[in-house]
């Protein structure tokens, strides 16, 4: 289902906790999703693994996921746009 990727996620032990927190206790399911999808990631799971245990249904959205955390570590992942906002 995830195909691979290039670039390598690399995860220091601090990304990890942060992420082991923000999957619960964010306040925005959407950001809880990305937290747990990376946290799984982290723990080096295969992707048809991570794709079943976080609800992926396509390659784009781990991808964005994915590129989120590339681009803006834990913070990163917090983004959102809301289709309000996107339509404007």
């Amino acid at each position: 289902m995830l195909g691979s990727m290039t670039t390598q996620l690399e995860f220091t032990p601090e990304n990890i906790e942060a992420l082991n927190y923000e999957r619960f206790h964010h306040p925005v399911p959407l950001v809880q999703r990305r937290m747990e999808v990376l946290w799984l990631k982290s723990h080096g799971l295969p992707h048809a693994q991570i794709a079943v245990l976080g609800n992926i249904f396509g390659d784009d959205d781990a991808r964005s996921m994915f590129q989120l955390y590339l681009d803006g570590g834990v913070e990163g992942l917090k983004q959102f746009i809301s289709t309000i906002q996107k339509a404007n």
